[in-house]
């Protein structure tokens, strides 16, 4: 989880209120978040929300915080200045890194906290919300050093040159790639295009090559600059919108004055930051009915102000306005989530459970057990790999369009490894298999777990399988011997099955099928020499992959 480094003087500063540690120990409990480590007046605050960019700051902290603790409550209100500034964006930037926001701040005091704030607060989101950079990338700069109108350009790798932040000499944009650190961090990112983007103001003067790195002449943000501009770059308006909305709120708690930006496309015009609330509407009745509690509507009322919302009730409907800095509103039960922090899980009293219940083994568990039994029965070892997983090997390395393929998705991911939800097991057995590779031969491996995919036709927007996946590697393993599987499984629970032929890209052409059974589906055939290469596994290799009906 990310971590917060707070000063506790500056954070007394923020809330207008004094609070000692242990009683902002209670209080960023608000923020969903824990003291992990005081060294003097810095406090490390470990925050549990990874959907929240807008708590990874002091500021972003202290406003959460203040809605709880004073009567700052309800939607935050920050006024937006017309600059008359125009950012230009040029269409060759359309196949590269096509959207942009922006903000100019004026009546800046930086001071060493808000400047470690700023860098830190730039660095989490441009990590968490932004994806390590690849769908938002945040820059600063000094806004006084710039001239108006700025422009958001693309150039060939050698025809632009700057001197990227903390380096003396000027680079072109293949060598900042290829020598710089944050260059090679990040070249993956701006990989297979011919063009790369750059911000620049009217006299052609350089202040980033987003996602990569800032220049040293504008890029450069200390105590003394008084004037900043924001940018944020990526794929989609409304993400570059919401971090920016991130960034310059938190500004805005230091009462520094914003400005807007008119964003220049070739075929329309969008002005930044737009703090505009977004809504949401939640039924007292569904907030009772969640929380356990009897809140009235007055009471309900006062915890979603608490939470920084603004709230009105008709006909036991609540409508809800929430911060435009916010993104995690994706359901009413969020916003219930909100109100029951307001009301404070430890106020909570429990209650007896009145209802007569007989305990029992479900269905599904009776089955999932005779599943078990019947792949040990069969010499199999069981595994368990994790749910969450990556595109890259749940699409790409088994043959598969990544872009094409759909996934349940986080969000905001800490690390591409665990972005999505698997929607079929067999590739965590082959990576398994890719890891053991030293241990002795045949391995026979199995696991009955969980896949998830999307379904419109759900209230989740998501259908949940029970799904068994067997693998079987070693010298002389083909189609055959994966069949004997399915039909040592289908006899034991007394499913029928059928095959039909399928051509699957994992697969190898003519030794493969696709598998109906009873109801639900899966597939059974030898390893592509491919797919084989892309694992790293060397021997003769069989999949199954049925769900479970």
């Amino acid at each position: 989880m990310p971590n917060v480094e707070v000063s506790l003087k500056d954070m007394q500063k923020l809330l207008g209120k004094k609070l000692s540690l242990k009683q902002f120990e209670d209080a960023v409990l608000y923020a969903k978040g824990e003291i992990d480590a005081v060294e003097g007046d810095k406090i490390t605050v470990d925050v549990k929300e990874t959907n929240r960019p807008d708590l990874l700051s002091a500021e972003g902290l202290a406003r959460e915080i203040r809605g709880r603790i004073s009567n700052d409550r309800g939607v935050p209100k920050y006024k937006i200045k017309k600059s008359g500034v125009k950012l230009l964006v040029d269409k060759n930037v359309s196949a590269v890194r096509p959207k942009i926001a922006a903000a100019i701040i004026k009546n800046v005091k930086i001071t060493q906290d808000t400047l470690i704030q700023m860098i830190n607060s730039q660095e989490k989101v441009c990590l968490t919300f932004g994806r390590k950079r690849k769908e938002a990338a945040v820059g600063i700069y000094d806004w006084g050093k710039m001239k108006a109108p700025m422009h958001y350009r693309a150039y060939k790798p050698r025809e632009k040159k700057f001197i990227p932040l903390e380096y003396k000499a000027e680079m072109d944009l293949n060598e900042i790639l290829e020598e710089h650190p944050k260059g090679r961090e990040y070249a993956h990112l701006l990989k297979g295009h011919k063009l790369y983007p750059i911000v620049e103001d009217d006299n052609r003067v350089v202040s980033s090559m987003p996602p990569i790195i800032n220049s040293q002449v504008t890029g450069k943000v200390d105590e003394k600059t008084r004037e900043l501009l924001v940018e944020v770059t990526g794929h989609k308006q409304d993400v570059v919108e919401t971090a920016l909305n991130v960034m310059v709120s938190a500004m805005a708690e230091r009462e520094f004055d914003v400005y807007s930006v008119d964003i220049v496309y070739p075929k329309e015009k969008v002005t930044t930051p737009n703090f505009k609330p977004k809504k949401a509407i939640v039924s007292l009745k569904e907030i009772n009915r969640i929380s356990g509690l009897e809140l009235s509507k007055k009471k309900a009322l006062e915890l979603l102000a608490m939470a920084r919302y603004d709230a009105k009730e008709k006909g036991g409907k609540i409508y809800v306005e929430y911060p435009a800095y916010r993104q995690d509103i994706l359901h009413p039960v969020d916003v219930i989530e909100d109100i029951i922090i307001s009301y404070g899980f430890s106020n909570i009293e429990p209650a007896e459970v009145k209802v007569a219940t007989v305990g029992g083994e479900s269905k599904e568990a009776k089955q999932a057990k005779i599943v078990r039994e019947i792949c040990v029965g069969m010499g199999l070892q069981g595994i368990l790999s994790f749910t969450m997983t990556s595109k890259e090997k749940q699409a790409k390395k088994i043959a598969l369009d990544e872009e094409k393929e759909e996934f349940v998705e986080i969000a905001n991911p800490v690390s591409e490894n665990y972005a999505v939800f698997r929607k079929r097991i067999f590739p965590e057995l082959l990576e398994f298999l890719s890891r053991n590779k030293h241990c002795l031969y045949p391995q026979k491996i199995f696991e009955l777990g969980k896949t998830l995919e999307l379904d419109s036709g759900t209230e989740t927007g998501t259908r949940e399988e029970n799904t068994l996946s067997i693998v079987l590697s070693g010298k002389g393993f083909g189609f055959n011997a994966i069949k004997s599987a399915l039909d040592a499984v289908s006899d034991n629970l007394g499913i029928k099955y059928t095959l039909k032929e399928s051509a699957h890209p994992s697969l190898k052409e003519g030794r493969q099928a696709k598998i109906s059974f009873g109801g639900k589906k899966g597939l059974l055939g030898e390893l592509s020499n491919k797919t084989k290469q892309s694992f790293g596994v060397e021997q003769d290799t069989v999949v199954l992959e049925i769900n479970l009906p």
